[in-house]
């Protein structure tokens, strides 16, 4: 590295490190600038209902950093996280800091893209033992290949590395807007290209306006890291109440390839009621819940081949929480149904990710 020798240079590094130290930080803004620690747990028993088979699993095993330095102007604040057990790798997800100031924010470095609720729901944020159908294919993309040339397919994934412009709402207007660029690589990936792709949001939170009810529509348009154009938009209902989460999402996926343009539709409702109980030792409340899935035109690689298919799928359960909220402290009792039509591909039959579950999952979070 070489040494900044001109006095020119040496002003402008004075006047950077100016620009960035605060003047005076008072001694509670010191301490929020220090890190606290946030992550959670997902270990799971699963039985394929079809075969038989069964496995242990640890779905997710995350630990986050975040802080924060008040001013009187606004808030600076940074996150970084990182899965220590995804796929039994260690995989970084959260690396941004941001600013905020009254109702807006601004957000720099890698971090969810902010298209949908399910898409960007996590593992924190999941109330059910699987992702949606939506969370989980509306971002795949696949390149056909010439001649004897495997077939290539992926995820965008919901994290990326961009900038991020949020309006979060105020009283006199309760409807955040959000709009942001992002490499459209995904994670840990910082290829040099010369396209960005692009992603915006407006929501109204439920019980702004209407007792209860929340709505919501997003954009995404760019290319996939194999250069296919993509472009996604959806929209969302939701209703959270007392004891109450109702929630439905819809989506639409446009990809370009060589064939022309294939489409993909999803959607998804759900239903959760959480009744508190006293007196059952350490459980603090039960929760129902039901999910419905829908996908039309699902892309699976099969060999050098894709395979498209229509599936739905009924997903019941129960969670017992050991703590006061959901999404804290939990033991999740899943079993999911598949209707894949009447005459599936013998290798959509094959595949254990359509097959018919029962799941147990303890879930924590900190």
């Amino acid at each position: 590295m070489k040494r900044l020798r001109t006095p020119l240079a040496t002003a402008y590094l004075a006047a950077v490190l100016l620009l960035c130290s605060p003047a005076k930080v008072s001694a509670q803004e010191s301490r929020t600038l220090l890190p606290s620690l946030f992550g959670g747990i997902r270990a799971r028993f699963e039985t394929d209902t079809q075969t038989g088979d069964l496995r242990f699993r640890v779905n997710h095993a995350r630990l986050g950093a975040k802080g924060q330095l008040g001013a009187a102007s606004g808030l600076f604040r940074y996150q970084f996280q990182a899965d220590l057990n995804a796929d039994g790798k260690l995989s970084i997800l959260d690396t941004y800091a941001s600013y905020a100031s009254g109702p807006f924010e601004v957000l720099l470095g890698q971090q969810l893209n902010r298209f949908g609720t399910e898409w960007g729901r996590g593992a924190k944020l999941n109330y059910f033992a699987s992702n949606s159908f939506l969370a989980t294919y509306v971002g795949s993309y696949y390149m056909p290949q010439e001649g004897n040339a495997a077939a290539a397919a992926g995820n965008l994934g919901a994290r990326d590395i961009g900038l991020l412009l949020r309006y979060n709402g105020s009283e006199k207007m309760p409807v955040g807007i959000l709009a942001g660029l992002f490499n459209g690589y995904g994670t840990n990936n910082m290829t040099w290209h010369r396209n960005v792709n692009f992603v915006a949001r407006v929501w109204i939170d439920p019980g702004t306006i209407l007792d209860g009810f929340g709505i919501a529509g997003s954009y995404y348009t760019g290319r996939t890291p194999l250069s296919n154009a993509i472009t996604m938009a959806g929209g969302e209902l939701r209703y959270i109440k007392e004891r109450w989460i109702v929630e439905g999402e819809y989506a639409s996926r446009w990809l370009r390839t060589d064939a022309g343009t294939d489409r993909l539709d999803l959607a998804v409702v759900h239903a959760i009621y959480r009744q508190p109980v006293r007196n059952w030792g350490p459980i603090r409340f039960i929760a129902p819940m039901a999910r419905w899935d829908y996908a039309r035109n699902i892309a699976l690689l099969e060999g050098n081949d894709i395979l498209h298919l229509n599936a739905q799928r009924a997903t019941g359960g129960i969670t017992i929480g050991f703590a006061q909220k959901l999404l804290q402290c939990e033991l999740r009792l899943n079993y999911e149904h598949y209707f894949l039509g009447s005459n599936p591909a013998a290798a959509v039959k094959a595949n254990p990710v359509f097959h018919d579950k029962f799941i147990a999952e303890f879930y924590i979070a900190f």
